[in-house]
């Protein structure tokens, strides 16, 4: 029984000394001034607290979020500008490539185009010069018929022609006449004392005596030595005979025709052919044309030959060169050009008939 009663009373003393502790949420703990919210009041404010809150983390929300657009915009802008700007680059560069290959394109065009209309103007000029010296050998054939045939009216009317085929009969045959490969003439039709190049007679049927055909006649006859008795037609009585005559006249023309093409591509060097290399000046010319169509030059320079030469030796070669010029211009343009050696003669037939003083210029 004493034992129960010591156990109640420590029991007792033991709730004295919690009860003398300070309580830290006891029931007489100042809380402020709160107001107690009874009933519906109290949860209208707490609801009220809560959505004030939201509201609060939501404006956190937006602002971050309108951050985070303005930043995509940005990149997607740069992002625009840069691809604008390549796209600008890619585009000059296609234009100046294109315009590269248009450039070369147009060039190449006008080249081919030049090509094509070279090899026209030389077909022309090998068709001209065709026709040119088929017309020559038409023209020559017919003056050697007309020789012909006034040589032998010639020979029947004059005087004693009745005792000259007695005499030819008794006459022994002469030999078959065989022409020279050394019947050449080119030295004679740089001359300046040439009066016609192609005609033999002037408009009134007179012989020209300056004519290139005349003029080489004579340089062969003035040949020293045996050898235009050796090797001109023979002369039986007083008379060639008819074909070695025909024959002889053939190729003095031929001679002839020859030194006037080699001269006539002597006038255009480098003018024609070569279009690139340099065109000789007129002393340079007058050299080569000696060098080529004679023996004049022979151990001459070109200052040593032009001093050698007359005025009225480099007139005429000037002249030509003019005249083969203005040919060649025209033939380039689309012209017809017309040939070199027919307005030479024209031109020096109207020069000799204004008197003495214009035939020797």
């Amino acid at each position: 029984m004493s034992s129960q009663t010591g156990r109640i009373d420590n029991l007792s003393a033991s709730i004295a000394s919690q009860s003398n502790r300070a309580q830290p949420y006891s029931l007489t703990t100042p809380r402020g001034n709160r107001t107690p919210l009874v009933g519906t009041a109290g949860s209208a404010n707490r609801a009220e607290q809560r959505s004030l809150q939201g509201s609060g983390s939501q404006a956190s929300v937006g602002g971050s979020n309108d951050s985070t657009k303005d930043g995509d915009v940005s990149r997607i802008m740069a992002a625009i500008t840069s691809l604008s700007g390549k796209v600008e680059k890619e585009m000059l560069v296609m234009a100046d490539t294109l315009r590269q290959e248009i450039e070369h394109m147009s060039s190449k065009l006008d080249e081919d185009i030049g090509q094509l209309a070279r090899q026209v103007d030389e077909q022309i000029a090998s068709v001209a010069d065709k026709h040119t010296k088929d017309f020559i050998t038409l023209s020559n054939k017919l003056d050697q018929v007309n020789e012909s045939v006034e040589d032998i009216t010639h020979q029947g009317e004059g005087p004693g022609s009745a005792a000259r085929p007695a005499a030819a009969s008794n006459a022994p045959p002469a030999k078959h006449w065989y022409y020279s490969p050394e019947l050449k003439a080119y030295a004679s039709v740089p001359l300046p004392t040439i009066g016609a190049y192609t005609k033999l007679h002037n408009p009134n049927g007179d012989l020209l005596p300056n004519s290139l055909f005349a003029t080489i006649k004579r340089a062969i006859k003035a040949i020293p030595g045996t050898w235009p008795a050796e090797q001109l037609p023979p002369v039986v009585n007083g008379a060639q005979n008819v074909a070695d005559a025909q024959t002889y006249a053939t190729l003095v023309k031929d001679a002839g025709k020859h030194a006037r093409e080699r001269l006539h591509k002597l006038l255009l060097l480098n003018i024609k052919n070569n279009p690139g290399s340099t065109v000789p000046c007129m002393k340079r010319l007058v050299h080569r044309i000696a060098q080529d169509c004679g023996t004049t030059a022979e151990g001459l320079g070109e200052e040593a030959y032009w001093i050698k030469c007359t005025d009225q030796h480099r007139l005429r070669i000037a002249y030509l060169r003019r005249e083969a010029l203005r040919i060649f211009q025209e033939r380039r343009q689309g012209g017809a050009g017309g040939n070199i050696w027919a307005r030479v003669d024209q031109h020096l037939h109207h020069l000799g008939v204004q008197g003495t003083l214009y035939s020797s210029a």
